[in-house]
C-alpha cells in the first residue's frame, strides 16, 4: 500500500473514533513528524498543545534541520479544535482555559518572530507571524507582555492589533494610549484608541480638532503615497530606456492592442492607501493600479459631516472598549440619530447588548 493512501485511510479511521490523544503523543520533533498527518483528527488536549508550543520554543534556534513553520501550521490547526467560530468583540475564548504558562509561551512565540526572525526564511516570515499572531487573538496575557505589546507598536500592524484588540482592561496599555495618544500611528485607528480612554473614563469625548487633525494627516500619507508610486515609475523608465536589453522580461496580453507584448520586468511598490471608517470617493484612472481618492469631494464630505463623524467615533470606541453592557447602555443612547442609527445596531448585535436593542426598538421612529 502506498504511503498516501495509508495516510487517507488513518485519518478517515480516526475521524471517526475521533479519540483523546494521550498526553505522551507528542514528546520530541520526531514523534510530531510522525503523528503530524492525523494530529487534528484527536480530540484536543491541553497536554499535548502545551508540548506542540514548547516544541516551537525548543528549536527555535535549533541547527538540526526542522520546518518551523510546519510545526506552528499544526500548533494552530489543533488549537482551532479548542476555538468558538466567532471573532468579533473578544467572543473567541478557547473552550478550555489555557494556562498563563501556556498563554507566556504562544506570546514567547510571537515575540521571536520580530526578536529572533534570523531564524524564519524570508519567504515564510510574514506567514510565520501571521499564525503566531492568530494564537494570541483575545488571550489574556501578564503586564509583562503588555508592556512590549506597548513599546513596538511601530514594528508592524500585527503588533498594534495584538495592542489595541486586547481582550480586557488594562492599566498599561491605558495610560500608554494615553500618553501616545496623537502619535502618527494611532491616527487611522482612532476609535480603537479612544476605547482605552473610555475604559479609565468613561465621560471621554473625543474633540473634533483631533478628527480634523487625523484627517489631514492621512491625506498628506495617501498624498505622499501618490508621489511615491509616481516617481518610482519614473525611476523605473529611465532604467528601462538606458537598460533595457540587458533587464529580464515578463509577458502580458495588451488588450488594447489584441497582442502579447513584452514589458521589463522591474517591481513597483504597492500603491496602499489609509485605512478609513467612512466612505473614501474616487477618480478612475488608467496610470494608477488603483482608484486614487478624490480629496477635493472628500474634504467637502468630511468637513459637512464633522458632527456626524464624531458621533460614528463615539459609537465605536464605546463599542470596542471593554466596558460594561450596562455603561455602554449608558453612554450609547447619547450617540443616536437616525444617521447613526446603522452603527448604533451593529454595535448593540456584535456585542449582545439586549438592552440597547430593546431600547433602540422603543425609540426607532425618533
Amino acid at each position: 500500500m502506498n504511503k498516501n493512501r495509508s495516510i487517507e485511510l488513518r485519518r478517515a479511521i480516526l475521524e471517526i473514533e475521533n479519540p483523546f490523544p494521550k498526553d505522551d503523543l507528542i514528546i520530541t520533533y520526531k514523534d510530531f513528524l510522525e503523528s503530524r498527518d492525523y494530529l487534528c483528527n484527536y480530540k484536543f488536549n491541553s497536554n499535548v498543545f502545551d508540548r506542540l508550543v514548547n516544541l516551537a520554543l525548543e528549536n527555535w534556534t535549533t541547527k538540526h534541520r526542522i520546518n518551523r513553520l510546519s510545526l506552528l501550521q499544526k500548533i494552530k490547526q489543533y488549537f482551532c479544535l479548542n476555538k468558538s467560530n466567532e471573532y468579533y468583540n473578544q467572543i473567541i475564548k478557547p473552550s478550555i482555559p489555557l494556562k498563563i504558562e501556556v498563554r507566556k509561551n504562544l506570546f514567547k512565540l510571537f515575540w521571536k518572530t520580530f526578536e529572533e526572525s534570523k531564524f524564519i526564511p524570508n519567504r515564510q516570515l510574514n506567514n510565520v507571524r501571521k499564525i503566531c499572531n492568530y494564537l494570541l487573538i483575545n488571550l489574556e496575557l501578564t503586564s509583562e507582555e503588555e508592556e512590549w505589546l506597548s513599546c513596538n507598536i511601530s514594528k508592524s500592524e500585527l503588533i498594534l492589533n495584538r495592542l489595541l484588540r486586547y481582550p480586557i482592561k488594562s492599566e498599561i496599555i491605558s495610560k500608554f494610549i494615553k500618553e501616545n495618544f496623537h502619535n502618527d500611528i494611532l491616527r487611522s485607528r482612532r476609535a480603537e484608541t479612544i476605547s482605552w480612554i473610555i475604559d479609565i473614563d468613561p465621560s471621554f469625548e473625543i474633540d473634533r480638532q483631533v478628527l480634523i487633525d487625523d484627517f489631514e494627516f492621512l491625506n498628506q500619507s495617501d498624498l505622499q503615497a501618490i508621489q511615491n508610486y509616481q516617481e518610482e515609475r519614473e525611476v523605473n523608465k529611465i532604467i528601462e530606456q538606458e537598460f533595457g536589453d540587458y533587464l529580464s522580461k515578463k509577458s502580458y496580453y495588451n488588450y488594447s492592442e489584441n497582442s502579447y507584448q513584452d514589458v521589463s520586468n522591474l517591481s513597483v511598490s504597492e500603491l496602499k492607501f489609509s485605512k478609513r471608517h467612512y466612505k473614501v470617493p474616487t477618480e478612475d484612472s488608467t496610470f494608477y493600479p488603483i482608484n486614487i481618492p478624490d480629496f477635493e469631494k472628500l474634504r467637502d464630505d468630511f468637513y459637512s459631516n464633522l458632527s456626524k463623524h464624531q458621533m460614528l467615533t463615539m459609537i465605536w470606541a464605546i463599542g470596542y472598549s471593554r466596558q460594561s453592557n450596562k455603561m455602554k447602555y449608558s453612554l450609547l443612547k447619547k450617540y443616536y440619530c437616525k444617521e447613526t442609527y446603522y452603527s448604533l445596531f451593529r454595535v448593540c448585535q456584535k456585542s449582545k447588548n439586549i438592552e440597547l436593542l430593546k431600547w433602540l426598538l422603543d425609540n426607532h421612529s425618533v
